[in-house]
């Protein structure tokens, strides 16, 4: 489980009332955007930017959950070294100061910070 107080302020994924596509946890391709951010095409064509620190405050395990949510991470801990999809369930993160993370896919797609997945009109002037 996501410890949400560590996250942006918005947690819902996807706008109300539409159903997510099969597709939409399978990764088709994971590639780096700068120097700060994951790139994931989804199956559903969708594709996510993800800054690593997101992926880094999303960790679940004890050491992570237990610091503080204004605790500043050091830059090894926002840097990662390797990335592995598992059985097509879950992401495997290696961070440069040997921390390591594992996500559920479903996990990382709610990490979506887009227009589309916080709930955004697709037309903001109407409002449809």
């Amino acid at each position: 489980m996501l410890d949400t107080a560590r996250l942006p302020a918005s947690r819902s994924s996807h706008k109300a009332g539409l159903e997510m596509h099969p597709d939409a946890t399978h990764i088709e391709r994971l590639k780096e955007v700068g120097r700060y951010a994951l790139g994931v095409e989804w199956g559903d064509r969708h594709e996510s930017i993800l800054p690593y620190k997101n992926l880094r405050l999303a960790c679940p395990c004890d050491a992570c959950t237990a610091a503080a949510p204004d605790a500043s991470l050091a830059p090894e801990a926002e840097r990662p070294v390797d990335f592995q999809v598992l059985g097509d369930r879950s992401l495997f993160i290696r961070w440069a100061d040997a921390h390591e993370t594992l996500l559920l896919v479903e996990e990382v797609r709610n990490l979506c910070r887009c227009a589309r997945c916080v709930g955004e009109p697709d037309f903001p002037i109407s409002g449809r």
